[in-house]
């Protein structure tokens, strides 16, 4: 049965699942390449320009596949929690948690099935480029074959296989521990707020968190210092792992951040939203409203764009730092670059699609458009800032204490490249954000 209800609900919501999709597409296009790397470096002779390869096929598999569990899980999470109805009923009608686990993680495995072909495709496309940027730069022997065949395609059907489990698991573990009267009241919406309007209290869920930030931070600490302590010329290596570390943390202490995000730009966006020479009014005071009380659910958007900033910064100094950039460190950012990337758009566009019965009710007691559009951006503007703030601190965390044995020194930096990734964070914000916005108001009332 629950197999059944799990290949209706992904035909059922194509755009919901497009998200998770296109993560598995990605996942499997970089498996591919990096296994297809680590073949083509197999016959070569023993040399820098085989544990080059090697380090890098292997580097970069270890981190996707880390990355997949985490973006995958979060994606998840947000479809999951957009069908908080459903499951409510099921959870109703007798349904088992582990019947909800196993729907969630056959909706994960339908999604990866059909992604694996195409991140083939790709990937055999994104090795041959990969062997050629190689080559152009003297890392690879010219004209040396490239291997491909069945190997990369049996990893990546592997690697999503593990990781479209693992997080649909993850992203199903609140609904199936969900009593049934449970979840029949938070799926309307009981829990929301408090009789007054007010946000829930303290909870075991964000006690969990925050004794997660708290050890994540602490070990990502301790990860410095050992990484401090030991050869300089490793620090360059460990470094992706300690960023990811302190990512963790920021990631566990999402709703905190998002809070304070709302509460140190609440006069600023107000300002924003609800002057009268800009269409403000009683209607717009209620889309802000809105936002403030939305800050818990868009911490969730916040994890993948400091994601972004932290990987981008680190890497534009390193590059910045040389007189020639690397290849490789060049072709390792804009990876890391477009797989945050890609969790961010996802999850912010799916934050978004969530308004729609908010945005009909807006319109229906006399929103404008404008004004509707006014609260999105109030939204973007929040995650972009929390995000873009939270990176930068854990850039600034990393490359403080090893920035100049890895050559990463955020110093290095220009303005131009602080401008470039604000910006770039700020566009990517606003266009997920307002993506999902015609559609909505197209079906609104007017």
């Amino acid at each position: 049965m629950t197999t059944g209800l799990a290949r209706a609900s992904v035909r059922a919501r194509p755009t919901a699942f497009a998200g998770v999709f296109s993560v598995l597409v990605l996942s499997a296009t970089v498996v591919t390449a990096s296994v297809a790397m680590l073949r083509t470096a197999g016959p070569l002779p023993a040399g820098p320009q085989r544990e080059a390869v090697t380090a890098m096929g292997a580097g970069f598999t270890v981190v996707t596949c880390y990355l997949s569990v985490f973006v995958i899980a979060q994606v998840m999470a947000l479809t999951v929690a957009a069908r908080a109805r459903e499951n409510a009923v099921l959870r109703a009608v007798g349904a088992l948690p582990w019947q909800i686990r196993r729907a969630v993680a056959t909706e994960a495995l339908c999604t990866a099935l059909p992604a694996l072909p195409v991140g083939y495709g790709l990937g055999c496309v994104l090795a041959y480029g990969w062997r050629e940027g190689m080559a152009a730069h003297g890392l690879l022997p010219s004209g040396v074959p490239l291997a491909v065949g069945w190997p990369p395609a049996l990893a990546a059907g592997g690697v999503l296989l593990v990781t479209s489990q693992l997080g649909g698991l993850l992203a199903a573990h609140r609904a199936a521990r969900a009593r049934p009267a449970d979840a029949l009241g938070e799926a309307a919406g009981a829990r929301s707020s408090g009789p007054s309007g007010r946000l829930p209290g303290p909870t075991l869920v964000g006690a969990l968190r925050g004794l997660g930030a708290v050890l994540a931070a602490s070990g990502a600490v301790a990860l410095t210092a050992v990484t401090a302590a030991g050869p300089r010329e490793d620090v360059g290596e460990h470094l992706p792992l300690v960023l990811l570390a302190y990512l963790v943390g920021v990631g566990c202490a999402g709703p905190v951040i998002g809070r304070v995000a709302a509460r140190l730009l609440a006069v600023p966006m107000r300002l924003l939203t609800t002057p009268r020479a800009l269409g403000g009014g009683a209607a717009a005071e209620l889309a802000f409203a809105q936002t403030r009380a939305a800050a818990r659910r868009l911490s969730a958007a916040v994890t993948p764009v400091a994601l972004v900033v932290a990987f981008s910064l680190v890497k534009l100094s390193a590059l910045a730092a040389v007189a020639e950039p690397s290849w490789i460190d060049l072709f390792a950012t804009v990876l890391y670059a477009a797989f945050a990337a890609c969790a961010a758009v996802n999850t912010m566009v799916l934050l978004s699609a969530e308004r729609r019965h908010e945005v009909a009710l807006l319109r229906a007691i006399g929103a404008a458009p404008g004004q509707v559009a006014r609260m999105l951006v109030v939204e973007a503007l929040t995650v972009a800032c929390a995000g873009f703030g939270a990176g930068a601190a854990v850039a600034l965390a990393v490359t403080l204490p090893l920035g100049d044995a890895a050559g990463a020194s955020l110093s290095a930096l220009p303005a131009a490249g602080w401008t470039a990734a604000a910006g770039g964070v700020l566009v990517l914000a606003l266009a997920a954000t307002l993506a999902p916005l015609p559609g909505q108001l197209r079906r609104a009332p007017g």
